[in-house]
């Protein structure tokens, strides 16, 4: 049985991307990618790879203005490995599921493990102490995020972070007025919303700020469906506090580093 690779241009192909996708959590980025026609805008592009009968995996390769790509890929080995040996490698950060063979990534920088973690009842307990980081408190957002060692927003300058908190909802866990810990409300897909970056002052860690935060973001959005995150699967007590709010996990994903330096 032969194998074609092609690239998506069409509604019609999309729907029968949507399908074949499922629903799955762990395909937020694609189907959120796919259901918005961002690959028509210029900064993603879908390929695919079938053979007479069906669709058998299909990738989502997402330009970052920082010159790095998030590669999202689902499908069988044969066709994985079909669809990323057209895909240029360099710079980028494939995620994939981890019973995918790793060996087709040989070649790369690093191998780490993540989680994608649900919850499929969203609720949570509000908390004063949590409130919106505005586009005023850049100076603060940036001093504390900037710690995060091996991100992208080590190198980020302070008008960078002044322009991400105008076009991102960050939520933030203040203690005594000072920012302790960030998380991130990512893209809404129908009823499903991704929380990402979260991160505490390292010198605040242990005290339940992250859960606290999360919780409160819970609450606010208990109207929605799902809650999805992704978690380094070495983070354990990320994975503690996420459990103890409702998250279980769901699956777990390659996050395979070409040149990067970034980790999960």
């Amino acid at each position: 049985m032969t194998l074609e690779m092609k690239r998506l241009e069409g509604w019609f192909e999309k729907q029968k991307l949507m399908k074949f996708l499922k629903g799955e959590y762990d395909n937020f980025y694609l189907l959120f990618d796919l259901d918005n026609f961002n690959f028509l805008l210029g900064n993603s592009a879908f390929h695919y790879a079938r053979d007479e009968n069906s669709i058998r995996g299909v990738i989502l390769n997402y330009y970052h203005s920082t010159g790095i790509k998030d590669i999202w890929t689902y499908g069988d080995n044969e066709s994985t490995e079909l669809l990323l040996r057209y895909i240029d490698r360099n710079l980028s950060v494939i995620h994939l599921r981890s019973n995918n063979n790793t060996d087709m990534f040989k070649d790369s920088s690093n191998i780490y493990y993540e989680y994608c973690m649900v919850n499929e009842s969203p609720s949570g307990i509000p908390d004063r102490n949590v409130r919106l980081v505005t586009p005023d408190m850049f100076q603060e957002y940036g001093d504390l995020i900037s710690q995060w060692d091996h991100t992208r927003f080590v190198e980020m300058e302070p008008e960078q972070f002044r322009n991400l908190l105008n076009y991102s909802t960050v939520y933030g866990y203040f203690d005594d007025g000072k920012l302790m810990s960030v998380a991130t409300l990512g893209a809404v897909w129908k009823d499903w919303f991704m929380i990402s970056s979260v991160f505490t002052d390292p010198a605040g860690r242990n005290k339940g700020y992250a859960q606290k935060l999360i919780s409160s973001m819970l609450n606010r959005y208990d109207h929605m469906g799902k809650a999805i995150l992704f978690v380094n699967k070495e983070n354990l007590p990320a994975i503690k506090a996420y459990s103890n709010i409702g998250f279980r996990k769901y699956s777990e994903n390659l996050w395979v580093d070409y040149g990067t330096g970034l980790v999960p």
